[in-house]
């Protein structure tokens, strides 16, 4: 497996999420990332459900705007963080671990991103739900915020 760390979307959340007492650590890492310090990826995925996060009221106490949702997922976007494309074997092996682990309902997201892991060799993830990840085989899950 390669030395790259996936970033969950939370991760990406808290960096911006002032309110969050997981923001300083969050936003420490983003600098770490941005140093050159640490090496990272994530998939199209994660950006896409940042952006549903963040511009949700029911999530967000202060919702960024489309706009500055989209500026924020550019900034991520031309950083240092890879971005990871999904292949038709990934969705093939996506769909063979929900089989295996029972997946149901919004969890298929989760597993998504495992497989996106397996197939690029990223074999950790930094999160702040490490619960959700505890099923898989094959990779190591951190919370980097605590």
């Amino acid at each position: 497996m390669e030395g790259r760390v996936f970033l969950d979307t939370n991760i990406l959340v808290y960096a911006i999420n002032i309110d969050s007492a997981s923001h300083p650590s969050a936003a420490a890492l983003i600098k770490e990332i941005s140093a050159g310090t640490l090496k990272t990826c994530m998939s199209p995925q994660i950006l896409c459900e940042f952006f549903a996060t963040v511009t949700n009221p029911r999530k967000f106490r202060c919702p960024l705007t489309p706009t500055e949702a989209s500026d924020a997922i550019n900034s991520y976007m031309e950083s240092a963080i890879s971005l990871l494309y999904l292949k038709d074997s990934t969705i093939k092996l996506t769909l063979d671990m929900a089989i295996r682990h029972k997946i149901n309902g919004t969890e298929i997201f989760d597993t998504q991103i495992v497989a996106t892991m397996l197939e690029n060799g990223v074999g950790m993830i930094y999160t702040a739900n490490v619960s959700d990840f505890k099923k898989y085989s094959g990779i190591t899950v951190v919370n980097p915020l605590i």
